[in-house]
């Protein structure tokens, strides 16, 4: 019996990933395309809290991220509330090719949140537009429990 429970207890420790399960980690990445670029707002914000822009690091910042290197956020969300522009790096983050979840902190210990779709077919034509206003990314951050609608554009430049 009691190799029977270590058994368990072994295959229980290398569980895969599969759909609806939580990530070994808090950070997690799952990457077949690059979805690298900053994200601005395709319209102006309004309330307490507004999301300036979004930046998504290739899948190397990720992969560095994950193994313990913190000198390149894979993920920057920049955002502007009653106290000033917050930089908002990762406590935890889910990134695929259509889905992106993270959380941080704002400057004032304020905990961030985004949920958000990223719609590849936008992506594929924002770059050939270099960075029309077409919506890329869509969902809701939340800020100290304010939620912020989301539809950020990939931005080409000036």
């Amino acid at each position: 019996m009691a190799v029977v429970a270590g058994l368990l207890v072994l295959t229980g420790c290398d569980r895969r990933e599969g759909p609806g399960t939580a990530p070994a980690s808090a950070f997690h990445h799952q990457l077949s395309a690059d979805v690298s670029g900053e994200y601005r707002p395709v319209d102006e914000g309004a309330g307490v809290w507004r999301v300036d822009s979004l930046f998504i690091g290739q899948a190397e910042a990720f992969q560095a991220w994950e193994a313990g290197g913190r000198s390149a956020p894979p993920l920057i969300l920049m955002l502007t509330g009653p106290t000033g522009t917050s930089r908002v790096t990762p406590d935890a983050y889910d990134v695929t090719d259509d889905s992106l979840r993270f959380s941080g902190r704002a400057a004032n210990g304020e905990k961030v949140t985004v949920q958000a779709r990223l719609d590849q077919g936008a992506l594929a034509t924002a770059r050939r537009n270099l960075g029309d206003q077409t919506p890329v990314i869509t969902g809701l951050a939340s800020v100290a429990g304010q939620r912020i609608p989301l539809s950020l554009g990939r931005w080409g430049g000036d």
